[in-house]
């Protein structure tokens, strides 16, 4: 296992579930909320309630998911393969669980992180094969704060840098969602959000042909859901890919993964 790449790639989120009342029937629901812009969203206000709710909470899991299909026999290059990811954050406590799990027809592959008391611990699985790994991590509970406030916006507002050194951001912004009423997220009303256009650009597929997108957001200003789309000729083929974020459990303790005693034999870190 490449630690560092893992240790380094993984993402991290949160999401509270505090949700406002909605009107029945209302074309938008939440009208005077501070994130929205009229039948659509500031993003930049959006972005900062979400991560500061979410940060208060102590801590959430992302969940996502990418369903990836082709309609040729070999698969395409470059490609990205069906997966799932799941982060979580623990404040309180100071810990950390990743997994990423890419189930493959043949061997399928998990890994998993977990961090809590100055070390990560890591195990991974191909197939029937598991191996283990440790090592020492000096991160505060600062840190761990700092690390979540990036990664929570994922899907929402992506900072990055152009060419020119100029700061940019991408997320729902290449989507321009417009408001398409009600909506619930596990028993709580969103307005939701709703997109059929895409304005970036994508690697995979290369060529879009359709794109569509939904947003649900609580009245807290909370992204709890996420679900996008593409469709379009890629190395030959027609290629769907459907990415879903789910921001769920705010404030939920991390427990002790099953395989940690296995982990700490494996490495020798019983007795150190």
């Amino acid at each position: 296992m490449d630690r560092r790449r893992f240790l380094t790639g993984t993402g991290t989120a949160v999401a509270v579930g505090i949700a406002g009342c909605a009107g029945a029937g209302s074309d938008r629901p939440f009208d005077d909320a501070d994130w929205r812009d009229g039948d659509g969203l500031d993003l930049t206000v959006l972005a900062e309630r979400h991560t500061e709710a979410l940060v208060d909470a102590g801590g959430v899991t992302l969940f996502s998911t990418a369903e990836t299909d082709h309609d040729g026999e070999e698969q395409p290059n470059p490609w990205l393969p069906s997966q799932e990811y799941e982060s979580g954050y623990d404040l309180e406590n100071e810990r950390q669980y990743v997994r990423q799990e890419i189930p493959d027809d043949g061997e399928p592959e998990v890994s998993e992180l977990f961090i809590a008391d100055d070390e990560a611990l890591f195990r991974q699985r191909i197939g029937d094969r598991v191996q283990y790994d440790r090592q020492p991590i000096n991160l505060t509970g600062d840190q761990l704060a700092e690390t979540m406030r990036s990664e929570v916006v994922t899907g929402i507002r992506v900072e990055g840098e152009t060419a020119a050194g100029e700061t940019e951001y991408e997320g729902l912004n290449l989507w321009n969602p417009t408001s398409d009423g009600e909506g619930s997220v596990r028993g709580e009303p969103t307005a939701r959000f709703v997109s059929d256009a895409f304005d970036g650009d994508r690697t995979i597929p290369s060529t879009i042909e359709t794109a569509s997108a939904t947003a649900h957001v609580f009245e807290s200003g909370i992204v709890p859901r996420l679900t996008q789309s593409w469709e379009g000729d890629h190395d030959g083929q027609v290629v769907t890919v459907d990415i879903g974020i789910d921001y769920r459990d705010p404030g939920a303790e991390i427990s002790e993964p099953e395989w940690l005693a296995d982990a700490r034999e494996a490495t020798g870190a019983e007795g150190d």
